[in-house]
C-alpha cells in the first residue's frame, strides 16, 4: 500500500494492533464479539484523520487548545461513522450505531474521569472498554515522538496498575491472563 502521508501510515498500523489485542480480549469473552470489537477497533481513531500531523506528532506536551482539538477525535470519529464516511461490510453484526457508541467512548476510564463525557464503570460500551485496554496497550509498546515504548511486561504491569481507575478490572484481567499466555511461549 502507498501511504500518502505519515499519519495515514501511523493510524493503520495503530488501528491493525489495537484490533488484534482487541480480538484477543474479546475472544476470551465471547465468539460473538470478535468481529464487531475488531472492527469498531480498526476504525476507533479514525476522527484523527481530521487533525493536523503537527498536532498528532508533536515531540512536546500539547498546550491547551491542541489538547482540546486532540480530545475531539472520538466525537469526530463517531460523527464519521454515523455519516456514512466509514464502510461497513454487509455483517449484520455490525451495526453503525454500535461501531459509533465504542468510537465514542473509547478514551472513557472505569473511575469517570474520561472524556468527552465523563462516563463511569458499565456505563461505558463493552467494546469501548476492550479497546481502551487495547489501545493503551498499544501506545505504550510503540515509539512515539514525545516518548519511547515501553516494554510489553511494563506496559502490562502500568495497565494492571491502573484497573479499576482508567481500566475496568474484569477486561484488565482478561487482558492480563492473555498477555501472559502469550508472554509465556
Amino acid at each position: 500500500m502507498i501511504y500518502t502521508s505519515l499519519k495515514e501510515d501511523y493510524l493503520e498500523k495503530h488501528q491493525y494492533r489495537v484490533s488484534l489485542y482487541a480480538r484477543q480480549i474479546a475472544k476470551r469473552l465471547s465468539p460473538g464479539l470478535i468481529e464487531i470489537v475488531s472492527f469498531a477497533a480498526a476504525v476507533h481513531d479514525v476522527g484523527k484523520k481530521n487533525i493536523d500531523e503537527s498536532i498528532l506528532f508533536k515531540p512536546d506536551r500539547l498546550n491547551k487548545d491542541e489538547w482540546e482539538l486532540m480530545r475531539r477525535h472520538p466525537l469526530i470519529g463517531a460523527s464519521m461513522i454515523m455519516s456514512k464516511m466509514v464502510k461497513f461490510s454487509n455483517s449484520n453484526k455490525l451495526k453503525p450505531s454500535t461501531i459509533a457508541l465504542a468510537v465514542l467512548q473509547h478514551h472513557e476510564r472505569w473511575d469517570g474521569s474520561g472524556y468527552p463525557d465523563g462516563l463511569k464503570g458499565d456505563d461505558i460500551s463493552l467494546l469501548a472498554r476492550i479497546i481502551a485496554v487495547a489501545d493503551a496497550f498499544d501506545a505504550m509498546t510503540t515509539d512515539r515522538p514525545y516518548k519511547k515504548a515501553l516494554s510489553n511486561e511494563d506496559a502490562v504491569k502500568e495497565i494492571i496498575r491502573c484497573s479499576g481507575t482508567q481500566f475496568d478490572p474484569f477486561i484488565t484481567e482478561i487482558f492480563f491472563n492473555e498477555q501472559a499466555h502469550i508472554l509465556a511461549r
